[in-house]
């Protein structure tokens, strides 16, 4: 019997999109070459193990010393990378909640930057527990972090859902023996959800 459900947050409640805040820094004509040789996947994933930004900078400048005018002004821009709501997916959330679901967060997220998008966003503030790569220095795939999130709240793996939009992710939680399901839209998770019995 499902009693929880869990949530990813970056594309699943909320839009995530860096190339926005490079957008803002990087000439149009440099933009694809920066994306594909510094950006890449180390430079946020870096800041979501639990890395400061202000270590983070340095080893990419000492690194990519060219571009240390852009690496020095992420800090300042990176708000441009978070999108709107997806009205849907918090409407589904609600909804769960409302239906008795206990809901939990488990997300890549630097803990630096996280307060300030809880305080923009109030419905982050209505989980009952959440469970952040940055906070805990380690990120999702690794099993690490989704028995941080099962001891921490007492939950048993066949009572929880999780639904996350990245493929890897999901595979270490079915591992563990939670239900999975992989989000491409709300509407689609919500079908998934009837087809288990929650809806």
């Amino acid at each position: 019997m499902f009693e929880n459900i869990i949530f990813d947050f970056g594309n699943v409640l909320i839009d995530w999109n860096p190339r926005r805040i490079f957008q803002k820094i990087v000439p149009a004509e440099e933009l694809e070459s920066f994306m594909r040789s510094v950006w890449k996947e180390e430079w946020n994933n870096n800041l979501d193990s639990g890395i400061s930004f202000a270590d983070n900078e340095r080893n990419l400048k000492k690194k990519y010393p060219q571009h240390s005018k852009y690496i020095a002004a992420f800090h300042a821009h990176w708000r441009n990378g978070l999108g709107e709501e997806n009205k849907e997916s918090i409407a589904l959330l609600a909804h769960l909640q409302s239906a008795g679901y206990a809901t939990y967060g488990l997300s890549n997220w630097s803990a630096e930057t996280f307060p300030t998008a809880r305080e923009a966003h109030p419905f982050f503030n209505s989980f009952d527990g959440i469970v952040l790569s940055g906070e805990e220095k380690v990120c999702k795939p690794n099993p690490k972090i989704y028995a941080i999130l099962l001891k921490r709240y007492n939950l048993l793996p066949e009572q929880c859902v999780f639904i996350d939009d990245r493929q890897e992710n999901l595979d270490t939680a079915k591992e563990l023996g939670i239900t999975t399901i992989l989000f491409t839209s709300a509407e689609q998770v919500r079908e998934a959800l009837k087809t288990q019995g929650l809806l």
